[in-house]
């Protein structure tokens, strides 16, 4: 490592003698070492993924003649980083795969802050019928990556049924939950843009963790939009990221940081009247904000407006 002693001084390395001696790592090094699980991987992806994009945000600004927050999820501080403005950034980021998984595996870091279980109770979306091949879908994961925290959420409850639970994600990204074998066996695994079309229509929850922070409210919208016109009236929408208090304080440090992050793709956390305001542009109503215990993130439902 170049730079040892002020990395010493910093209390980020220490030596193994009073006097000197060799370099050995400390509990604050340890945590980014990559070769096990560890926060190594989620400030790795946070870095390739989003602060890299943001350096030189005050001549982003100047370039695009206009003091604004980026909006636009193909044209942004990251896609203009690359010099692919036009292009959506999961493309750009598939380009190089390893990174890609690098940031797969990073985003499991984020567990901490926003949680996959222990707040909406996901037993409840069992099938009261048997279970047949006619039965109706109980989860479906949208955009759910490869498939890790829909497996959480199944070892949590196993009430629920693989085969009728569903992760939909880009092509690319469903051949990589199918090599990884992430998820158990009877789980489907479809194909889908979730700016198009709900193909399934009348699922017990749609469920996105992650997802409507990485977009400006008027594309949330759209999103939101095609999950309201596939819902019937038991259905529900779940949206599971930061939930930002009205005020924002040192406590709140953490989803401070996720906000300047996605920001960096033209995406944004929001406070639970952002959420409702989003839901009652796409003819939803917010039910409650389920929270776990000691952590910024939740889990946010929302039904069919009239049918809570």
């Amino acid at each position: 490592m170049v730079l040892h002693p002020p990395a010493v001084a910093s209390g980020f390395l220490d030596q193994t003698e009073p006097d000197g001696g060799e370099y050995k790592h400390t509990k604050f090094s340890l945590a980014y070492i990559l070769d096990k699980p560890a926060p190594g991987h989620l400030f790795l992806a946070m870095y390739d993924e989003w602060f890299k994009h943001m350096h030189n945000f005050d001549d982003y600004l100047v370039s695009k003649g206009k003091y604004e927050e980026p909006q636009d999820p193909l044209y942004n501080p990251y896609t203009a980083y690359w010099k692919q403005e036009g292009t959506p950034v999961w493309s750009i980021m598939m380009q190089n795969p390893e990174r890609f998984q690098t940031f797969q595996t990073g985003m499991a870091g984020i567990d901490v802050a926003i949680p996959v279980t222990g707040h909406f109770d996901f037993s409840t979306l069992k099938n009261d019928s048997p279970d047949t091949d006619n039965a109706t879908i109980e989860l479906v994961d949208i955009g759910g990556g490869e498939g890790t925290v829909l497996n959480k959420i199944l070892e949590a409850h196993p009430g629920l049924s693989p085969k009728n639970c569903m992760l939909q994600e880009r092509p690319e990204v469903i051949q990589l939950a199918k090599s990884k074998k992430t998820l158990p066996d009877g789980v489907q695994l479809v194909e889908h843009d979730f700016m198009t079309e709900q193909p399934v229509k009348g699922a017990k929850a749609y469920f996105m963790r992650m997802i409507l922070h990485d977009y400006a409210d008027a594309v949330g919208i759209q999103i939101l939009n095609r999950l309201a016109e596939a819902m019937k009236p038991y259905s529900r929408v779940l949206i599971c990221e930061m939930v930002l208090a009205p005020r924002v304080g040192e406590a709140d440090f953490a989803s401070a940081v996720l906000d300047q992050a996605v920001m960096t793709m033209g995406g944004k956390e929001r406070t639970e009247a952002g959420f409702q305001k989003m839901f009652d542009a796409a003819g939803l109503e917010l039910v409650k904000t389920w929270r776990a215990p000691g952590v910024p993130g939740g889990c946010v439902e929302a039904r069919l407006k009239g049918q809570t």
